[in-house]
């Protein structure tokens, strides 16, 4: 996983996560916040894959000009 599909995943994540949450306070249930929590901790760690990611760097190259 590369950092660009990290940060995706994670943002499509945080948005089910946030519906999630708005659903579990509207229920008052104690599973709801259970859910909230493990969700939570997922988010925590796709965030530290993606800041862990190692970023591709091109390399310089010298290019011979041909006459």
């Amino acid at each position: 996983m590369d950092r660009s599909v990290a940060l995706r995943a994670c943002v499509i994540f945080m948005i089910a996560m946030g519906i999630a949450a708005a659903v579990g306070v509207s229920a008052q249930a104690d599973i709801a916040e259970a859910l909230f929590v493990i969700s939570g901790s997922l988010g925590v760690i796709m965030l530290f894959f993606a800041l862990t990611a190692p970023t591709y760097t091109p390399l310089p190259l010298r290019s011979r000009r041909r006459d």
